[in-house]
């Protein structure tokens, strides 16, 4: 157990370093990086077979490749595509710790049945959003109530599902979108809505 609060410690710092270095405008901090890669790549071995993570490993999870990306936009030339590059492969490693997601047994379990009915019924929620559909309003709305009231139950929760973080870090790169929207699309209008609705989400996230 020492070992593995020593390694979340480590992964969190690490992370922190890697984010804050960008927020500061002191460039890409390959250190903490590779830290960060190292730490996520031990997880994937110490959670393999398992259906759940530590809620302190997933908090991180959910927010790294969503700032990474952002950060890729506010810096230029090589540097914004270090940024990039890392930030992808960051999602990828995160996407392999996640692999045994128990999706079945999420959708069984009393505080997500809902979440996860809303986000699949008429076509999946993300999906929609992936293929220039646009916002769902009355859909959303459903989502996010259910996503409040499973946020309130997993708060003293030790550990969060896997399939449930992968949804958070759905729900957490919304934002993403909106630049989607805005230079592919050409949609204003929605990436005005999706932008909306991702504060929205994240201030429940984010608590």
């Amino acid at each position: 157990m020492r070992d593995i609060n020593k390694h979340i410690h480590n992964f969190e710092e690490s992370a922190l370093n890697l984010l804050v270095d960008l927020r500061m405008g002191d460039g890409f901090n390959e250190k903490a990086y590779e830290k960060v890669v190292e730490m996520l790549t031990l997880f994937k071995m110490e959670y393999k077979g398992v259906s759940s993570i530590p809620k302190e490993v997933a908090t991180t999870m959910v927010e790294l490749y969503g700032e990474l990306y952002n950060f890729s936009l506010n810096y230029a030339g090589e540097e914004s595509e270090q940024i990039l590059k890392a930030a992808k492969n960051i999602k990828i490693v995160i996407e392999k710790c996640l692999e045994e997601t128990g999706e079945a047994e999420l959708q069984e379990n009393q505080t997500f049945t809902k979440l996860v009915r809303y986000i699949n019924e008429d076509g999946y929620f993300f999906e929609k959003l992936r293929s220039g559909k646009g916002l769902d309003e009355q859909q959303f709305e459903k989502i996010y109530q259910e996503l409040e009231s499973s946020l309130k139950e997993v708060h003293s929760w030790d550990a969060l599902p896997k399939a449930f973080v992968a949804i958070l870090i759905n729900f957490y790169e919304m934002d993403l979108f909106v630049y989607v929207y805005q230079n592919e699309f050409h949609q204003e209008e929605e990436a005005d809505k999706i932008y909306d609705a991702y504060e929205r989400v994240f201030e429940l996230i984010a608590g």
